[in-house]
Order: structure tokens, then C-alpha cells, then sequence
């Protein structure tokens, strides 16, 4: 009996792993895994959505021409910047530290300041951001609320930026206002002093319009000064129907009506 060599069997079987693993799908390659977003790519992405769902609303609103169309267009398009809110507070609670959280914060405050988001928006900025410059145009949102003046007065206190603490003093002296014109006696004591300092110290700081707060609070002052209810009003100069000249003062101690009229 005729037997084959070893090494041709071994050849054979080397010859049939060859044919196999040629016969093999070649492996897969791994998934790519995107790293994950910067925060601050983050917020820009939210940004964008929102501005791209209020550029469509408002596309939608130009193109509608019936007040049934346009309801619509409202209930179905006109974007809600709660739901908006709640993915800022999300990315700002996950970056706390990172500028894009403050960032997020602020987008918070400025679009809902009197819900329940926009409160814990400002409890956040108070806790984490307060000696960021970035809150100066904030003062006037932060202030909403029954804590407003505390608000504004801890930012004053613990902000080292001139012109945060100059937007929050002037807000601050609007604020102790609206108490002194209801009638709160501390309010009205507290007022003239909040803007004399805000003439001497911050009258260089630009307001969110850009005005200078020095040439903004010269008229407050002035009410306040001239022309508040128990002060001395101011010499008023003028013609009579006559065209006879004449000051106010001419009639001090006199019951005087002044008609002001003029035409258009």
C-alpha cells in the first residue's frame, strides 16, 4: 500500500486555512467616535437653533396674510424661549466654570428673567460670576424680583469692574425710586444720594444705549431737586397773551395756574 508523505498533508491542509481565510469579510473598521463638543461650540449651536427658529417664524409671519394664518403661524412656528432656557441652564450646569457657562447664564436671564430658570440663572451668576465685567448690561434683569435691590447691592460690594458697579448703583437709585414715589420714606432719603454718586463716580459709564450715566442722571437729579412735590419750582420765564414778559416768581405768594399749550 502506497502512502503520501507527511509533508503533503500538511501542505494540503496549509493550502485549505489560506482559502478559508481568504474567503473571510475582511474586519470592520471601528466606528469613528466624535469627540464631544466644546462648550463654547455648544452654545453656539444654541444660539443658531434659536436664531434659525425666529428668522422661520418671522419668515412665516411675512408671508401669512390672514389673521387665521397668522394664529396659526404662532401656535405652530413662534419659537418658546423657556424651552430654549432649559438647554442653556443644562450646558451652563455641566460647564460651571467655563466662560461659555456664564454665557449660557446670561442668555438665561436676558430672555426669561422672571421664571423659575431665569432665577436660578441668577442665583448661579451670584454664586459663580459675580466679579465677571460681563454682567454690567445684566443689572436691569437681575434686579427683577422681590430681591432686586439685595441683588444689586451685593454686586456693587463684590463686583470690582467700574462699569458693572455703575450700571448696578444707577439701576440700584431707578429701583429705591419706584419705592420713594409709592411713598417708602427710606426710599426717598436713599434716592438723591444713589445718583449723586453714580454723577461723581460712574459718569463716564455708557448705559446699554451709550449714553454717559452722568448726562443720564442730571435729569433725575434735577426732578428730584426742582421739581418733587413740596420743592420750590423753577423760575419759569415766558410771554403773556399780551406779549408782555413775565417770571414766575413775580407771583410768589399768589395762587397760580399754569396753562401750558402749544401747537403742533
Amino acid at each position: 500500500m502506497r502512502r503520501s508523505p507527511m509533508w503533503a498533508w500538511s501542505f494540503v491542509l496549509l493550502a485549505a486555512a489560506v482559502v478559508a481565510r481568504a474567503d473571510d469579510p475582511k474586519p470592520k473598521d471601528p466606528p469613528k467616535v466624535e469627540p464631544p463638543k466644546l462648550a463654547a461650540e455648544q452654545y453656539q449651536a444654541l444660539v443658531k437653533e434659536f436664531r434659525d427658529s425666529m428668522t422661520e417664524y418671522q419668515k412665516a409671519m411675512r408671508e401669512a396674510t390672514t389673521d387665521e394664518e397668522r394664529q396659526k403661524v404662532r401656535g405652530e412656528k413662534q419659537p418658546n424661549p423657556q424651552s430654549f432656557a432649559k438647554k442653556f441652564m443644562e450646558l451652563a450646569k455641566q460647564n460651571p466654570q467655563d466662560p461659555a457657562g456664564l454665557d449660557a447664564l446670561v442668555w438665561v436671564v436676558m430672555n426669561v428673567p422672571g421664571g423659575a430658570d431665569g432665577r436660578e440663572a441668577t442665583r448661579a451668576i451670584l454664586k459663580d460670576h459675580i466679579k465677571s465685567e460681563k454682567i454690567g448690561p445684566l443689572t436691569g434683569r437681575l434686579a427683577i424680583g422681590p430681591d432686586g435691590d439685595k441683588t444689586l447691592r451685593q454686586i456693587i460690594a463684590e463686583n470690582p469692574h467700574k462699569n458693572v458697579q455703575g450700571m448696578a448703583t444707577y439701576t440700584l437709585a431707578q429701583l429705591v425710586k419706584r419705592k420713594a414715589d409709592q411713598g417708602d420714606e427710606a426710599a426717598g432719603k436713599e434716592v438723591e444720594k444713589l445718583f449723586e454718586e453714580v454723577a461723581a463716580k460712574y459718569a463716564d459709564v455708557k448705559d446699554p444705549g451709550g449714553r454717559g450715566l452722568g448726562e443720564v442722571v442730571k435729569r433725575e437729579l434735577f426732578e428730584i431737586r426742582h421739581l418733587s412735590v413740596g420743592k420750590v419750582a423753577p423760575d419759569v420765564e415766558a410771554e403773556d397773551v399780551d406779549g408782555v414778559k413775565f417770571k414766575l416768581s413775580d407771583y410768589r405768594g399768589k395762587v397760580v395756574m399754569l396753562d401750558f399749550w402749544g401747537h403742533w
